[in-house]
This record gives structure tokens, C-alpha cells and sequence, in this order.
């Protein structure tokens, strides 16, 4: 069997402070990126990234993952001020903030800007519940998940992972039958890592020794835009665009996924303009 572990605390933290994300959209970008951090642990060095997106038709609208070999991760939520009241057992409202009028989506972009894509409808809109569905069907491998964000009493996240488990060709079903059963009883996880429990905890109470690990590797927030590739956007526009831009005494472009706001001067701009005609 494989599994593999997840802690993503730090980064679930800095993606609801650069959304300035409000706790149900804070959880949904975390649970996503702890997907997104899944996906991509046999990510190929030929991958230029892999995108996880959720858009349900609920009130949090589309949600955004993204990672990179080197474990660089962002997200962005289209709305992120969205307040709803906690479930009766007294968790964020997930599922019905993301909706399930709507679908679950895995890209997967190589180096050279081609895209292959999978999605499957949403289940829950909870995401883990949805992931699991995706690998069931597009993998078709016995698989358990299981992913989850803790807020504070503040509204700040405190921590954040997941556990994945899944059967390998040849398994045999009485394991497959008592790593399940074990999984059932792995809650809390989010607390756990809050508390500083270890992710190699968390897997040796799922799988029966012997267990071989691997190198932990080093995920963070780190979003990739810069100012060329924003100019490099910028030079593509229609002159009347950028006469437009020009007119109103220069341009300001927002990532939406870091929120870093680039400024262009309106000499910057004309200059894009003399570019683009010679």
C-alpha cells in the first residue's frame, strides 16, 4: 500500500492571509491545496504544475489550487468574505460554502504549456469526500482520504493536512479490509497537527509495519507571477487598450492568487506600444 501525509499549516495560513480570507474560505483553500499537495507527491519533473479546482455554484464561487515540482503552492477563492454558520456539530461549513452544482477538476500542464485534465461532478463540495471520488474513478484504485483545516478562535488557521492511502496492484483484500477499517478511526487530524503531532504518526496508526519511508518533502505558499510576465501580458493588447491604460495615467495588475499589485507607468506603456508595432 502507499500513503502519503500531508501538513500544510504555514501555508493554508498565508493563503487566507493574502485572500484576507474569512474561516469557511480559509478551510476550502486549505483542503484544496492538501489535495493539490497529494496529486503532485509523484508529480514528474516534466510537469510545469498541476491545478486542483472546485466550483459548486455556492457562495465561496470558484476555488483554485496550485502546485509545482519544487512543492511551491498557492490558491485563490473567488470569494473569500463569505460568512455562513457552523454545522450542528459544530464544524465549518465547507460543503455547502463550495455547493455541489458543480464539479471537481485535476490539470495537469507539462513544461511545454499542454494541459491534460479529469474531473468528475462534486459529492459533498466538503472536497476530501470529492477527491476520493475522483481517484475511485480515474484512477479506479482502492483509495481513503481524508483532509481537514482547523481555524482558531481568532478565525486564523492553526493547522491544516491530510492523510491518503492507497492499494497498490496486487494487494492483497484482508489488507485492504484492515487498513480501511483502521482509517475510519484517523479523525481529528487538523487538531493533531495543531498540536504538533508528526505526519509519521499519523500513517504507522493506518498501515501495519513494515513501513518504508520516503524523504519528507518541502511544500510552502510561494506564488510564481513577476513583473515580466505581467508585462509579457500587457504587451499582447490591443493598441486601443493600451491607449485606453494611458489615458487614465497608467496600470495596475493584481495576481489573484498572491493579491502583489504590479504598477505600470504610462511611459512603461508606451513603450509596450512602440514594442508591439516595430
Amino acid at each position: 500500500m502507499r500513503a502519503v501525509a500531508v501538513s500544510l499549516t504555514g501555508a493554508a495560513g498565508e493563503a487566507q492571509l493574502a485572500h484576507q480570507a474569512w474561516p469557511v474560505a480559509a478551510a476550502a483553500m486549505g483542503r484544496l491545496m492538501t489535495t493539490a499537495a497529494m496529486v503532485g507527491s509523484d508529480m514528474k519533473e516534466d510537469v510545469g504544475r498541476i491545478t486542483v479546482e472546485v466550483n459548486g455554484g455556492g457562495p465561496l464561487g470558484r476555488v483554485v489550487a496550485e502546485i509545482r515540482p519544487d512543492g511551491s503552492l498557492r490558491a485563490r477563492v473567488q470569494h473569500p468574505a463569505v460568512d455562513l454558520p457552523l454545522r450542528a456539530d459544530g464544524k465549518l461549513p465547507v460543503g455547502q460554502a463550495v455547493g455541489v452544482d458543480g464539479y471537481f477538476r485535476v490539470m495537469r500542464q507539462d513544461l511545454f504549456g499542454n494541459a491534460y485534465q479529469g474531473q468528475v461532478e462534486l459529492q459533498s463540495g466538503e472536497i476530501g469526500e470529492d477527491f476520493l471520488h475522483y481517484l475511485w474513478q480515474s484512477d479506479q484504485v482502492a483509495s481513503a482520504v481524508s483532509v481537514g483545516v482547523l481555524v482558531g478562535t481568532e478565525g486564523l488557521v492553526i493547522g491544516a493536512g491530510g492523510v491518503m492511502v492507497q492499494a497498490l496492484p496486487g494487494c492483497p483484500k484482508d489488507l485492504v479490509d484492515r487498513v480501511a477499517g483502521q482509517f475510519e478511526q484517523l479523525t481529528q487530524i487538523s487538531r493533531r497537527l495543531a498540536d504538533g503531532e508528526t505526519l509519521e504518526s499519523l500513517v504507522q496508526e493506518v498501515l501495519p509495519e513494515p513501513i518504508h519511508w520516503y524523504s519528507q518533502e518541502p511544500l510552502a505558499w510561494r506564488c510564481w507571477c513577476d513583473r515580466e510576465r505581467i508585462q509579457d501580458m500587457l504587451k499582447t493588447l490591443p493598441d486601443s487598450d493600451l491607449l485606453d491604460l494611458i489615458s487614465d495615467g497608467g496600470a495596475e495588475v493584481t495576481c489573484h492568487f498572491c493579491r502583489t499589485a504590479y504598477h505600470f507607468q504610462t511611459d512603461e506603456l508606451e513603450s509596450f506600444r512602440k514594442s508591439a508595432s516595430t
